[in-house]
């Protein structure tokens, strides 16, 4: 039986998968300091079953088990933990990682594959994370840094004057635009009180504000995808993440793809396997490593 590990700056869920069968599934608030997280960890994974594998899908960048966070924000002491080491102590067992959002674009890949060999994912979530599907294999790269968009720049600035540099010490981030975090405080500063990233959604509606928060942030992700297409060429683009995923941000985004050249208007769709496509990515990689 396999363990995967989903490990994302909001959240850590863990499912016990045997061949293609999840048997069961459990998921806690992710803690942002060493001694939180290990507690979590022990918590989520709690349990009888005999575990033969263990596969992660973890954000940030990953070499010989050690994790690293891009954007120091999102997990402050992300400064190369031994992940790897952590977890063969705890389970005794094989331990294979993944960046979360390479885990997801694998994930995505599996039930793609007959149609489309080259592939971008998007998870516009607490963070903006990718991975790249190129000629059918998964790209990691030899800082496993392969397809982190978050961290390319784009044009777009942000509609909050002060905003500052992203947590990775650059600016102009596609993370710091269209992530999550950076909807509500952009959505914060302009309205006067705080306002999370579902609240803006839901203002988006009526509040012609919201609404042009969003479409800056959608006009920023098509830039990005235009970009990847000129540097890898890619036939579709698959969104996910809370952000991704909540209700109008992919008709937004495909918007502001078609105002560009019509060699650009690469469909845009929705992660078939929602919240839980790292986990299923992660599972199917550590089956065939």
């Amino acid at each position: 039986m396999i363990l995967a590990l989903d490990i994302g700056g909001t959240k850590l869920s863990a499912a016990w998968i045997e061949g293609q069968e999840c048997i069961a599934r459990r998921q806690v608030p992710m803690q942002h300091d060493e001694a939180g997280f290990l507690a979590a960890l022990r918590e989520v994974t709690q349990s009888d079953y005999p575990v033969e594998r263990v596969a992660v899908a973890a954000t940030g960048y990953l070499r010989e088990g050690r994790v690293w966070s891009v954007n120091l924000n999102t997990i402050p002491f992300w400064k190369g933990f031994a992940l790897g080491e952590v977890l063969e102590k705890q389970f005794n067992c094989p331990v294979i990682m993944l960046n979360d959002a390479q885990a997801a674009a694998w994930g995505e890949y599996l039930p793609r594959q007959h149609n489309r060999t080259d592939l971008l994912f998007i998870t516009l979530s607490t963070g903006v994370g990718g991975g790249l599907i190129c000629d059918g294999k998964l790209r990691i790269g030899p800082h496993g840094l392969a397809g982190h968009i978050g961290h390319a720049t784009v044009s777009v600035a942000p509609l909050d004057p002060d905003a500052g540099r992203c947590g990775c010490g650059r600016t102009g981030c596609l993370e710091h635009i269209a992530s999550g975090t950076a909807l509500a405080r952009q959505a914060t500063a302009l309205f006067g009180r705080r306002i999370d990233s579902r609240e803006l959604f839901s203002l988006a509606a009526d509040e012609p504000q919201a609404s042009a928060i969003l479409d800056n942030a959608a006009t920023a992700v098509a830039q990005a995808i235009a970009d990847t297409l000129m540097v890898v060429d890619i036939q579709e683009v698959v969104l996910g993440g809370s952000v991704g995923l909540a209700e109008g941000m992919i008709a937004r985004v495909n918007k502001a793809l078609q105002a560009f050249p019509a060699l650009f208007n690469l469909p845009v769709t929705a992660a078939l396997g929602e919240g839980d496509a790292g986990l299923l990515g992660a599972a199917d990689w550590a089956q065939r490593n």
